[in-house]
């Protein structure tokens, strides 16, 4: 007994080392995350970054990065158990659809280092749900030089103003505007930035505005204001060429940046696109009409896209190390205004050398309202399911008053099934 027992403990200290090499080969192995993005326009940048991140920490980025099909997709890997150990959505509403699979982050140092303003749509109970990833506006984008060739000089503010400027353009033979209204999310964008001031103006703020929306106290068509919004994408239409319903994103910027049309309703995001188009271009940003009130005419301005952690995820601590890294790192911090060129949310980031991003500044400091992105309050689904009635309208299949019971009709469905 005690000669095998002597021959036991001699295989286990000849093979110990080999256990002991295959435990710390194991703890070395190298981490790859993966992650779900939409936002290909920035396809470019997420590459540069993942190869930064490589080559700082050994961590590979597995990133997908999809846009028309993105929430079905990630819809379709949360209900199936495969949950990306990171991912992206909207901030306000999107915090509830996502509260059973995200990490909170309330607690995580960098969280301190981030503007509390960008922390207002991802906090949710008290509680940080995700990481405000842009700071981002959207309104009107116009062509410096067409402006200036066709003799205006007076930006317009009102929905009167915008037509009397379409009109000369168009009499010029210069197209007002590219439409993007094949895209589902140009068109709400658009849309309920015309009615940007109503919320606070008529029903208590934003909350209410929505809340009321939700319970069915208050429908679509029993505002007033709505006609602002018809009104504002009847005029892109008529002065947005032959087919509006055809002209997508992509359109959109190439024409701006050739001088082909004069105006497009983007946001910050689009500039990278039109600039790789016409390098030398210079554009300027537009006050969005909301009705012909040249007072309340605003811009969007907020921070929208989300970056989420799964709180299950095998890789949580990674990721939440990568989060960290882009926050503190001197390639993190001037990650989004040196390669994205657009306005970071981390305290005290450097600006970005961005026209639309410049201009932001300029009119939010010259008291041009700057409206919350009201309608990512909205429950999950309205944003794309809104779009599509909103495209049938601008396509002529609907009129005013149908459009309207289309948007409560699928509103109604929507917000019920998120109770």
């Amino acid at each position: 007994m005690k000669k095998m027992l002597l021959v036991l403990l001699a295989l286990l200290l000849a093979f110990s080392p080999l256990f002991a090499a295959g435990q710390q080969e194991k703890k070395d192995e190298p981490v790859t995350l993966n992650v779900l993005f939409y936002s290909p326009e920035l396809a470019e940048q997420y590459t540069d970054m993942v190869a930064a991140y490589k080559q700082a920490t050994g961590v590979t980025l597995d990133i997908t990065v999809l846009q028309t099909d993105y929430r079905s997709v990630l819809t379709s890997r949360l209900n199936s158990g495969d949950v990306p150990d990171v991912f992206m959505s909207s901030a306000y509403a999107d915090n509830s659809t996502y509260k059973d699979y995200v990490y909170d982050l309330t607690n995580e140092d960098f969280i301190k280092l981030i503007e509390p303003g960008a922390l207002q749509g991802v906090i949710s109970d008290g509680k940080v749900t995700g990481y405000p990833f842009l700071v981002q506006s959207h309104s009107f984008i116009y062509n410096k030089k067409v402006f200036k060739d066709n003799g205006i000089t007076a930006l317009p503010k009102t929905l009167s103003e915008f037509e009397a400027v379409a009109k000369k353009l168009q009499a010029n033979g210069v197209q007002p505007f590219a439409t993007g209204f094949k895209e589902f999310w140009v068109l709400p964008q658009t849309a309920w930035q015309a009615i940007g001031n109503v919320p606070t103006e008529n029903y208590g703020g934003y909350e209410k505005f929505v809340g009321m929306l939700n319970s069915g106290s208050l429908k679509f068509k029993d505002i007033p204001q709505m006609a602002q919004l018809f009104d504002l994408l009847d005029l892109i239409k008529k002065y947005g060429g032959p087919k509006p319903n055809e002209s997508d994103f992509n359109d959109q910027t190439s024409s701006l940046a050739t001088g082909k049309v004069a105006m497009i309703h983007q946001g910050n995001w689009a500039e990278d696109s039109i600039r790789k188009t016409n390098p030398e271009i210079e554009i300027g940003f537009l006050a969005g009409p909301t009705g012909n009130n040249a007072a309340t005419a605003g811009i969007m301005f907020d921070s929208n896209q989300t970056i989420r952690i799964a709180k299950d995820g095998k890789n949580r601590q990674a990721a939440l190390d990568w989060l960290r890294w882009l926050t503190t790192s001197e390639y993190g911090k001037n990650w989004i205004p040196a390669k994205v060129k657009q306005l970071s949310p981390i305290i005290g980031a450097a600006a970005p050398d961005s026209q639309v991003a410049k201009e932001t500044s300029a009119l939010l400091a010259s008291g041009t309202p700057g409206y919350p992105w009201f309608y990512q309050m909205f429950p999950t689904g309205t944003e794309q399911q809104l779009g599509a009635i909103l495209q049938g309208y601008c396509a002529g299949i609907t009129d005013r008053a149908q459009t309207l019971d289309a948007l409560d009709a699928a509103y109604a469905k929507i917000a019920k099934a998120a109770q």
